[in-house]
């Protein structure tokens, strides 16, 4: 019925962080065909104080994976990235 949500705080780095992987994610899919809408509901929904769903954090999960993986391919580093994912991943394995 209702789907259990988690309170979560990001500061201005990290919900730029997420921001830029998800617009990156949603830019790919679409020159795929491929459906965006979770993607923009989450975009719209980010702020530093939010309520989240489990399938909320599991979009932000994929859209960090996403940019983690493209920035290895460029041999760059992750270490915020990992951080961030660590972070959201800990979140979702407690709701």
């Amino acid at each position: 019925m209702f789907k259990s949500k988690k309170k979560v705080e990001f500061d201005d780095e990290e919900l730029r962080t997420i921001l830029h992987a998800l617009n990156d994610f949603r830019t790919d899919l679409l020159k795929e065909d491929k459906l965006v809408d979770p993607i923009n509901e989450v975009i719209v929904k980010l702020d530093n104080k939010m309520k989240v769903t489990k399938d909320e954090l599991a979009v932000m999960i994929n859209g960090l994976d996403y940019k983690r993986k493209a920035l290895l391919k460029e041999n760059q580093d992750t270490p915020e990235i990992d951080v961030l994912l660590l972070k959201i991943i800990d979140i979702s394995e407690k709701i």
